[in-house]
C-alpha cells in the first residue's frame, strides 16, 4: 500500500467521473475521497462486528495530512470501542441533556440552578461543540468571560461534573476541566468607578463606537448585568413611555423587571440602528457577545485618551451606578428594586406590590445627571457624601 504525502495527494487528478479513494498506508483505514469535481476528503472506514462504519472527518487541504492521521486514530480507537463514532459525535449540549435527566434531576435538589447556569453561561457557546473537540483553551476562555465575584467558580463546578460524567461513560478519554482551578478569592468585590473614572470610560465608549459604545454607556446608565443588556431587544423597549420590560426568562434572579430609562438613556437608544430583533448587534441575527475582548479594546481606547481608570470589570459598572445613587440620597431600598434584587421579609415578597417605578426613575434620573454633569465638566451639588469611600 503506497504511503500518502502531500506531493502525491497535489498530483492526484480528479476523476472522469464518481469518486476515486486512496487508502494511506500508515493509518489503516484512513481515504483520502476525490471526487471528479476536485474536491478532496478523508474519511474513516473500519469494520465493527458484521457491519462497516464510514466517517467523514475533514476536507484536503484544510485538514492536513498530519491531522487527518491523528484524528484517524481517535475515529478508529471510538469505533473500536464502542462500534460507533456515537461518542465523538456527541455535542455537549447533548451531553448536557443526558447529564441533568438522569444524574441531576434524580440526586440533586438544586439542579435547576445547575441547568440555569449551563443554559445561560455555557450552552450559548458550547451546545453545538463536540464534547471531544473541548479542549482546555476553551474552558479557561469560557470561564474568563463570566462577569461576577463568585459565579465563575460556580459554572466551573457544574462543567467539570459534567465532563466527569462523560468520561465515566467513555463518551471522552479525559476531561478539559481537570486542571482549571477556581479563583483563589471568592469574597464580594467592593471596587466601583469614582467619576473622573466614569467619565474615562464614557469617552473611550464614544471612540469604541456601535455596539460596543452604546453597550458600556447602557451598562453604566441602567445598572442592569451584563447578560441582559447584552441581549436587550426591541420588542422589550417602550421609548415613548421609557421602559425596559424584562421577562423572568431574562433576568438572573428569574422575576420579572421593569427598568425605567433615564433620558441619558434614551438619548443612546435613539439613535441606534434597527436591523434585527436584538438592540446591540453585529450581524443582525444574534446580540453582541465577546465581553472580554470588548472591554481590553475599551481599555486600550481608555489609555489612548489619557485617562486613568485603575483595573475593573464589567460587572463593576452595575455596583458604580449603585454606589452613586446611593452617595446621591437614593434609598438603598430603591436602589435594590433598580438592581432587581430579591426583596427581603414576607412583607417585601408577598404583601408590597407596589412597583416602585417613580422611585425608581427617580434614581436613574439623578444617577444620568449626574453623570452628565460629569463629563461636561460641571461642579455636582445636592449630593450626599459616602464617608471612608474613595
Amino acid at each position: 500500500m503506497t504511503q500518502l504525502t502531500d506531493t502525491r495527494i497535489s498530483a492526484i487528478k480528479p476523476p472522469a467521473t464518481g469518486q476515486a479513494e486512496y487508502p494511506d498506508g500508515i493509518v489503516t483505514g484512513l481515504r483520502l475521497r476525490v471526487g471528479s469535481g476536485g474536491k478532496k476528503a478523508w474519511i474513516v472506514r473500519a469494520r465493527a462486528g458484521a457491519k462497516i462504519v464510514n466517517k467523514t472527518i475533514g476536507a484536503y487541504p484544510a485538514m492536513t495530512l498530519k491531522a487527518a492521521r491523528s484524528k484517524a486514530d481517535q475515529v478508529l480507537q471510538a469505533i473500536a470501542r464502542d462500534g460507533s463514532t456515537e461518542a465523538l459525535d456527541r455535542t455537549f449540549g447533548a451531553l448536557c441533556e443526558v447529564w441533568i435527566d438522569k444524574v441531576a434531576k434524580p440526586n440533586n435538589s438544586s439542579w435547576k440552578l445547575q441547568d440555569r447556569r449551563l443554559e445561560m453561561h455555557v450552552l450559548p457557546k458550547w451546545r453545538a461543540r463536540k464534547i471531544a473537540s473541548i479542549r482546555r483553551a476553551d474552558v479557561h476562555d469560557l470561564i474568563d468571560g463570566i462577569e461576577g465575584d463568585v459565579l465563575p467558580n460556580r459554572v466551573l463546578t457544574v462543567v467539570k461534573t459534567v465532563m466527569r460524567y462523560a468520561v465515566s461513560r467513555d463518551w471522552i478519554d479525559a476531561s478539559p476541566v481537570e486542571g482549571v482551578h477556581k479563583s483563589k478569592a471568592e469574597s464580594p468585590r467592593d471596587r466601583y468607578l469614582d467619576m473622573a473614572e466614569c467619565v474615562g470610560v464614557w469617552r473611550g465608549s464614544d471612540q469604541a463606537g456601535y455596539p460596543f459604545g452604546p453597550f458600556f454607556k447602557l451598562l453604566l446608565l441602567t445598572a442592569q448585568r451584563r447578560n441582559e443588556v447584552a441581549g436587550m431587544r426591541w420588542d422589550e423597549l417602550d421609548l415613548e413611555a421609557g421602559v425596559w420590560i424584562l421577562s423572568n426568562e431574562r433576568t438572573k434572579s428569574e422575576r420579572p423587571h421593569v427598568v425605567p430609562l433615564s433620558s441619558s438613556a434614551l438619548a443612546i437608544l435613539d439613535g441606534l440602528p434597527h436591523f434585527g430583533e436584538f438592540v446591540l448587534s453585529t450581524d443582525g441575527e444574534t446580540h453582541i457577545a465577546g465581553f472580554s475582548k470588548g472591554k481590553a479594546w475599551l481599555d486600550g481606547l481608555i489609555e489612548g485618551l489619557g485617562a486613568s481608570v485603575a483595573p475593573w470589570t464589567l460587572h463593576d459598572l452595575r455596583r458604580t451606578a449603585a454606589t452613586h445613587m446611593v452617595r446621591l440620597g437614593v434609598l438603598e431600598d430603591v436602589v435594590g428594586r433598580v438592581l432587581n434584587h430579591a426583596p427581603k421579609g414576607v412583607t417585601a415578597q408577598v404583601y408590597a406590590l407596589h412597583a416602585y417605578l417613580p422611585e425608581k426613575r427617580s434614581a436613574l434620573e439623578r444617577w444620568g445627571e449626574e453623570l452628565a454633569r460629569a463629563i461636561a465638566d460641571k461642579p455636582a451639588d445636592n449630593v450626599v457624601n459616602l464617608k471612608g469611600r474613595k
